[in-house]
């Protein structure tokens, strides 16, 4: 029975059998005798030995208990022996000793063959090193791959961008000689791992130099004495301005990231409840184009990035891992900018949508003159059911599959001749002038007439695959001078003009219940003012008082049979004395101040 230990080799725990790690340990002990001449001799070592560890522990991995002699061995003929590479040993010796150790080495053939593994090639990267990468795994060119991503992200409307960034934050970097050697498909042994180390080091000494050529040609172009005191001073400087630069930068990430988790709880409740109304919302709002193509990805990297970061925070402190990986964190962040980038472009574009180019469609509506002389207005019947989805202050209403725009204007106008007219504006705005003029025209409202009636829709509709931008329409009703038009109650809200007619009437009484009468006059149209009967009692005398004007005397009549009365009189009838009075002038300026404030 042999005796098993643990060892830690390049930071990783391997069980191994006692007299394999005396083999190890001479093994390792030969390779640092052998390369302690060598230049970068510790880091060839220890390549050497992080490949050993990375080894063995796919052997454990894969079911293994334990690491053998015969595993050691393996190793050592599939990674070669510093005498192996000695000139005193003959092309003989090496060829029998892997013959002799060739079953040895057969535990470990996945790993003696060259394999190609995909890498970030960080020594010859541009940006994150991922078409190096590609470039040395598929040995082509890495400007090829570049030229790749350039045009995917012109094409595909940002998509190059975002596969290669998940490109970025899912390969691992080439960082030791051995992961070198398998991103290019070599051979991992001693003596690549040495040439490899090696180059690495001559490169690094070749950029040193040129840095250093270039700092000595300034510091003589510019005088050394010049260079260490300006040196001095800026470093003094740039150190204060950082300082604070970074005490106020800490400030506003502890708290952007509070702000960030409150705007995190609050979406993922807002998305929670409003999710059923984003799909028709998105159709109505956002045109088939980028808007629609930017409008996932928008949501998704605003509410998602920060979603994933809170995660990865939690996983972390609950495991207790303290060493975090730069590289996410940069990544994390460059997407969640690039959904803040998509989100403004996003708002931006629609908003130059709605505040764009109006236009207006004209469109005449042929009507039947009514016999009696007056036409009649109501409302036809709505088309909002207990299942509609309004939105925009009841503006905009979705039923099913159709858009239900309630955005009516209403004008009266002297008729030139001796008919009633009705003439129909659909307005829209849109990015261009053809665009809003095609919107207009899309737009749905027929205006129907039965008899002397005509019939108002309370909202018009426009096609499924159009889209909204602030459409409305307009409808101009032309009365010829001394006709009439009686509008019911429900059609009064979409008179424009009705507001600023009733309070210039002040004899006029505000009923919900009744209709609405107007009159065409030389100086426009005006709301008929209706006198009401008043009951009167058996045994009483009424004393009515009404302003004529400073041209006209007061009246005052006393009638005990039949007396007709204005709204004003009813009201004093009910509220005597100057106070009621002036209690009903107060509800009118109230009544006139709200209906301006919430009408348009």
């Amino acid at each position: 029975m042999k005796k098993i230990i643990n060892i830690n080799l390049s930071s990783r725990l391997i069980p191994i059998e006692d007299s394999a790690y005396e083999i190890l340990r001479q093994y390792l002990d030969s390779l640092k005798r052998y390369f302690s001449q060598e230049e970068g001799a510790d880091e060839i070592v220890g390549d050497i030995e992080s490949r050993i560890a990375e080894i063995f522990q796919d052997k454990i991995r894969k079911g293994a208990h334990c690491i053998t002699d015969e595993d050691v061995q393996s190793i050592k003929t599939s990674m070669g022996t510093p005498e192996q590479f000695g000139e005193e040993a003959g092309g003989s010796a090496n060829t029998n000793q892997s013959k002799s150790s060739s079953s040895a080495t057969e535990p470990f053939a996945p790993y003696i063959r060259p394999r190609k593994r995909f890498y970030r090639d960080t020594d010859n990267k541009v940006l994150g090193g991922v078409c190096s990468g590609l470039g040395a795994y598929f040995n082509v060119d890495p400007i090829v791959f570049r030229i790749i991503f350039a045009l995917a992200a012109i094409g595909l409307y940002g998509g190059g961008i975002v596969l290669y960034f998940i490109l970025w934050f899912a390969t691992p970097e080439a960082v030791t000689a051995a992961e070198k050697l398998e991103m290019r498909g070599e051979r991992v042994d001693l003596n690549n791992i040495k040439n490899t180390v090696q180059e690495e080091m001559n490169s690094f000494r070749s950029r040193m130099d040129k840095m250093g050529d270039d700092v000595r040609n300034f510091s003589e172009g510019r005088g050394k004495q010049f260079g260490r005191d300006a040196g001095s001073a800026i470093e003094g400087f740039f150190r204060g301005i950082l300082n604070v630069i970074g005490f106020m930068a800490k400030g506003f990430f502890l708290f952007l990231g509070v702000v960030m988790l409150f705007v995190l709880v609050v979406g993922l409740i807002v998305a929670a409840i409003f999710s059923a109304v984003l799909i028709p919302v998105k159709t109505l709002i956002f045109d088939a184009g980028a808007q629609t193509v930017l409008f996932w990805p928008a949501i998704a990297l605003l509410i998602g990035i920060p979603i994933l970061a809170l995660i990865l925070f939690l996983v972390r402190k609950m495991t207790g891992i303290k060493q975090t990986n730069k590289y996410a964190g940069y990544t994390l962040g460059f997407f969640w900018i690039l959904g803040i980038v998509f989100a403004v472009w996003l708002a931006v574009s629609v908003t130059q949508d709605f505040t764009g180019a109006k236009r207006y469609v004209k469109e005449e509506v042929h009507i039947t003159q009514p016999s009696n002389g007056r036409l009649v207005i109501r409302k036809a019947e709505d088309m909002l059911v207990i299942d509609d989805l309004n939105i925009f202050d009841g503006n905009l209403r979705v039923v099913d599959d159709t858009a239900i725009i309630g955005d009516i204007r209403m004008y009266f106008r002297e008729s030139p001749t001796d008919s009633f007219a009705v003439e129909v504006k659909k307005a829209s705005h849109g990015r261009t002038s053809s665009q809003a003029a095609m919107l207009a025209s899309e737009i749905s409202y027929k205006i129907h007439q039965q008899d002397s009636v005509l019939l108002i829709p309370g909202g018009f509709s426009i096609p499924r695959n159009s889209i909204y931008r602030n459409q409305e329409v307009e409808i101009y009703v032309f009365v010829p001078k001394g006709r009439e038009v009686t509008v019911d109650r429900d059609v009064r809200r979409i008179i424009n003009e009705w507001g600023h007619k009733w309070w210039r009437n002040h004899d006029y009484n505000w009923d919900e219940d009744r209709v609405i009468k107007i009159q065409m006059n030389e100086n426009g149209w005006e709301p008929e003012v209706r006198e009401d009967p008043v009951q009167r009692g058996t045994d009483s005398v009424y004393q009515n008082y009404r302003y004529q004007g400073p041209s006209r005397k007061n009246n005052i009549q006393v009638d005990t049979a039949t007396i007709n009365t204005t709204p004003v009189e009813d009201s004093k009838q009910k509220d005597s004395g100057a106070a009621k009075n002036k209690r009903g002038v107060a509800i009118g300026l109230l009544s006139f101040v709200f209906s301006n404030a919430f009408t348009r």
